[in-house]
């Protein structure tokens, strides 16, 4: 993920004119939204393989001058990466344990938009306001295939297919 320098009104109004958070329909996707101080943040080109990607900082860089050129000589002040926590079925596993501890997790690339849901749904649950929250905690969730010798290098080929997808 990257933060831009704080833009002015004008290059927000630009990018993002009603302040909204986006996201391509990609399956490896890319989302952008405005932080509070004004800055773009960008995330995507995920690598599944645990590796950063080559050419990593170039690509990003690139996107964001090709999709808002407005940008292209908007400093990148902060960059930062790691792990996505991804399930079989891209969505994401509420539960709990016990009575009183409650997770979410495996956003699947979706965190920034789909953190602050559970966050609310978990609160509701605490204060016993389950109904949302036993929704996603019902959804039946998969371990992925080949256990934990193959399951990296199956996620990797599978995602390596869905990336070039996106791309044709």
């Amino acid at each position: 993920m990257v933060a831009t320098a704080p833009l002015s009104e004008a290059q927000a109004a630009s990018v993002l004119p009603c302040n909204d958070a986006l996201a391509d329909s990609n399956f490896v996707l890319d989302y952008y939204r405005l932080s509070a101080d004004r800055r773009l943040i960008y995330g995507g080109e995920v690598s599944y393989d645990g590796r950063e990607p080559s050419g990593l900082r170039e690509r990003m860089d690139a996107k964001i001058a090709r999709l808002f050129p407005v940008l292209k000589s908007v400093a990148i002040d902060y960059r930062w990466g790691g792990d996505v926590a991804i399930t079989l079925n891209r969505a994401p596993d509420f539960g709990r344990i016990g009575n009183n501890l409650y997770y979410a997790h495996g956003y699947s690339g979706h965190g920034m938009a789909l953190a602050g849901l559970a966050g609310r749904l978990m609160s509701d649950a605490i204060a016993d306001q389950n109904e949302r929250f036993d929704l996603f905690a019902a959804m039946p969730h998969r371990r992925f295939p080949g256990g934990d010798r193959l399951r990296t290098p199956l996620l990797v080929l599978a995602t390596s297919f869905y990336k070039l997808r996106d791309r044709l």
